[in-house]
This record gives structure tokens, sequence and C-alpha cells, in this order.
């Protein structure tokens, strides 16, 4: 598909010559005053052609208005003539469409159009990158898309055009850095070339968390976690089926799905390959820094460029001996031009630090008893469903109902597993949906259900009283 076989082949045609900021303007007021996502229209049909045209006729007073063969004749044309003449020609171009219902034309906005320039807004108006935001977003869409395949067919799209949108940020701001800093070397005012330095190179273009892209604590170290997911989903053939299901839902050609697919798992894949950028991005952004300090340090000793100070010196000496004045003082320093103490020291070498192998350190009795003695610790109070699982198979037998007061409580494991039973059992009284809803839950053989109105005291427990059946169904399933 072409682009052009969606919008207009004239629409950029109004975007040139003299007035295309004037009109990149225009658009965006007639988009926040009328087109935005927050404007209703008064009619169906969209606006009066009038209500255009006042707002136009607003615009032009503000910004005002060139003419593109260079005369100034705006003075002698009214603001009504130039508004309506604009209309015309956006109109013409395809940014906004006018129909007429019987004798009163109404102007809109075409969807296609509307989805574009809001799509050109977010280029113009987008700033630094946050990567760990994207991240986050791809990694918990991916989590719903493992649960669901079918249902979040539409996350893992979204979650593929994000990623190769991040990959693509990347690797372009190091390009925009580059560009960036060899047009910065050529302004000649100082003040402009700080103000921009520290405007559009440090706080418009590098991605906001770029310092923190290293760290452990970044949300980028789950990157290796979303591919993990991406072949689980991709990759068993259970969940890959229902995943295409879905994709067949979300309105691809049939029979295209599977290319689709693999189109959006080829994005996500990239994620791989982030370090790469990232290396490349450090490699660009510390020459940037280099040149940028190297140059401020430059115009910050030699306030003027030594061409020019030489070219005014010889200036006013020559002028100084044509009207017959004496020079005072010496125009070179005293002492000799040339000499060893005007030569610049020689650089001496650091020496290099002497490099040590990497020793693993092996453990002591007591750190090993120690980390067995958490492991253990920790094993034992294990509140996972699969340990509530464990204690039903271990005490009771397929079929067997017991009450909260016949449960044995005589470990810490045991204890943990009857206060997790306890949970489970209030909360499928109170909202046995939760139970539903939680994929770990469905292949429980046991079911907790709370006695109502009744409490029991054990040796350890005062809580409310339950009942515990096992049996072949799931927990979730049972009254």
């Amino acid at each position: 598909m072409n682009l052009f076989d969606r919008i207009p082949i004239t629409l950029f045609a109004s975007l040139s010559g003299r007035n295309a900021r004037r009109v990149w303007s225009l658009l965006v007021r007639l988009s926040e005053s009328f087109f935005g996502p927050d404007s209703i229209p008064p009619h169906p049909e969209g606006y009066l052609h009038s209500q255009i045209t006042k707002e136009i006729e607003r615009f032009l007073l503000d910004e005002g208005w060139d003419n593109e063969d260079g005369h100034d004749e705006s003075k002698l044309t009214s603001l009504a003539t130039q508004s309506n003449q604009l209309l015309t020609r956006l109109v013409e171009t395809g940014w906004l469409s006018e129909v007429k219902v019987g004798l009163t034309p109404f102007v809109s906005m075409r969807p296609t159009v509307a989805g574009l320039f809001d799509l050109l807004r977010s280029f113009v108006e987008e700033g630094p990158k946050l990567v760990s935001g994207d991240v986050l977003v791809i990694f918990n869409q991916l989590k719903s898309v493992v649960a669901d395949p079918k249902g979040q067919a539409g996350g893992f799209v979204s979650a593929a055009r994000i990623c190769a949108q991040l990959i693509n940020s990347l690797s372009h701001t190091s390009i925009r850095v580059r560009d960036l800093i060899e047009e910065l070397t050529k302004e000649q005012d100082m003040p402009v070339f700080v103000r921009r330095f520290f405007t559009e190179h440090i706080s418009q273009l590098y991605v906001r968390d770029f310092g923190a892209l290293r760290t452990a604590n970044h949300p980028l170290r789950l990157r290796h976690e979303i591919l993990e997911m991406v072949s689980i989903v991709t990759q068993e053939d259970g969940l890959r089926t229902a995943l295409l299901a879905g994709y067949s839902e979300l309105g691809f050609a049939v029979g295209e799905e599977e290319q689709y697919l693999q189109r959006d798992i080829e994005r996500l894949n990239r994620l791989s390959d982030v370090d790469k950028f990232l290396d490349k991005l450090d490699r660009v952004v510390d020459m940037a820094n280099s040149r940028a300090i190297s140059y401020l340090s430059y115009r910050l000793s030699a306030s003027d460029r030594i061409e020019v100070v030489l070219e005014d010196t010889i200036k006013a000496v020559i002028e100084a001996d044509a009207i017959g004045l004496e020079l005072e003082g010496n125009l070179l320093g005293p002492g000799p031009i040339m000499s060893d103490e005007r030569l610049r020291l020689p650089t001496i070498p650091s020496t290099p630090p002497k490099r040590v192998p990497l020793k693993k350190r092996e453990m002591t009795l007591r750190e090993r008893a120690i980390c067995e003695l958490r492991r253990e610790m920790i094993a034992h109070r294990d509140t996972t469903p699969s340990a509530a699982k464990r204690y039903v198979q271990r005490y009771l037998k397929p079929g067997e109902e017991r009450t909260a007061a016949q449960l044995p409580t005589q470990t810490i494991e045991d204890a943990i597993s009857f206060i997790v039973l306890s949970r489970l059992a209030v909360i499928g009284s109170k909202k046995p949906k939760l139970l539903k809803q939680n994929p770990l839950l469905r292949n429980l053989d046991f079911g907790a259900t709370l006695i109502e109105g009744k409490r029991i005291d054990t040796d350890y427990f005062s809580t409310a009283d339950f009942k515990l059946r096992r049996s072949d169904k799931n927990a979730t399933e049972l009254d």
C-alpha cells in the first residue's frame, strides 16, 4: 500500500513556500479549536464555514501573512478575503473537507488526515525518550498475552510496535547527536552556542533516563524476561495457535496472520540487540561532549577568534604609521620569541595499572551453614498454592473432608499452609471471582469453604472456621 492511497496527493503542497511555518501554526490552531479529539462539532456535517473563517481571521491578526511573490499586498486585502482564500487553499490541498447541505457550507477534517496530523504533531512535540516506561509497558503487555493469547493478541501487536519505536529511537538519537554538534560548531555567537547546547543537546535530545540505562534497577533489565515470554507464546503449539486465532479476529487478511505474527516476533526480538545500540549511543555522546567542551574551552579562553585579533592589530599599526603616531610599548612580550622556555613541556605518560586476575572466593563452613539454613527457612515458609496443594495431598485422601480444627499444624510448614488455606476460604466466600481469575489456582485438586458464623481456637490460631475437601475438581469450581 502506498501513502497516497490513503491521503490526498496534494496534501503537503500547502506546507511549502514562505508561509510553510505559518500554515503549520494555522493547522495546529484549527485542530485545537475545532478538529481535536476533545472537540464536538455542533452539527453532524461539521462546522459552519463562517466559524472557520472567523478563527482564521483571528490567526491572521496574531501571526500575519506574507505573499508568496514577495510583494506586501496583504494590507490592501481585507481579512475576510484572506481568510476565505486560506480556507479554500486548505480544502483544495485536502487538509479540510467542505460539503454543502442545501445552501449552507460545512467544513470538517477527514479521519485519515486527522490521524496523520496527530502523528506529525506528536513527532514535532516529541521530547526526550523515556526508555523505562516503554519497557514496562512491553513487559506488562506480554504477561497478559501469556495468560490469554487469544484475547490479548492486540496487546502483542502493540508491544511489538512500541518495541520497534524504542529501538529506532535509540538508533536515530545517535545520528541526531552527531548532526546537531556539526551544526552547533558553526554558530558564531557564543551565548547562542551555549544556550542551544544546553537546551537542544542536553535537555531535548537525549533519552530522559539516559544516565540510568546501565544500572541494575532500570526496567531495561527485564528485556531477557520479555524475550523468554515471546519465545514461550510463539513456540508452544497451544499458545501460538490461540495467538493466531486472536490475530484473525483483529481484522488481518485471511491467510496472512502468520506473516504479521512473524513481523511482530522479529520486532520484539530486536531487544536482544539493545546493548549494541546503547554502546553506539555512548560512543557518539562521548564524542559529541568532547567536541563541545573543546569548542567551549577555546571560545572561553579567546573571546575573539585569533584571526580577527591579528587582522585588527595589523590594521591599527598601519593606520597609526600613516598619521605619524609612534607606537608605545612593545607589540611582542619580553624575551626571545623562540626559546626552550617557551616550548611546551613533554607529557609524561601515566603508569598503567597492574592487572590482577579475579579470584573466586570460597565460602567458609559457617557461611555455607548459614546459606543452607536460610534456604531451609525460606522453603518451610512457602505460601504458594503449590505448597498448600502438597499439604492437602499429605494429610487428606481423595474425597476426604475435614474442618479447620482437624487439620494438623505440627510443623512451621504445616502452620504456614493452614494460614494459606484459611485465606483461600475467606477469598472464595467473599470474592470468588478472584480465585477464578488467578491462573495459579486453576489446577488445585481441593476446595476450601468458609463456614459462616463460626470460629475456632487452636493451639496457635484463632480464625474463622472452614472446611477442606480434596477432590479431583478445580478448587475454583467447588462450592
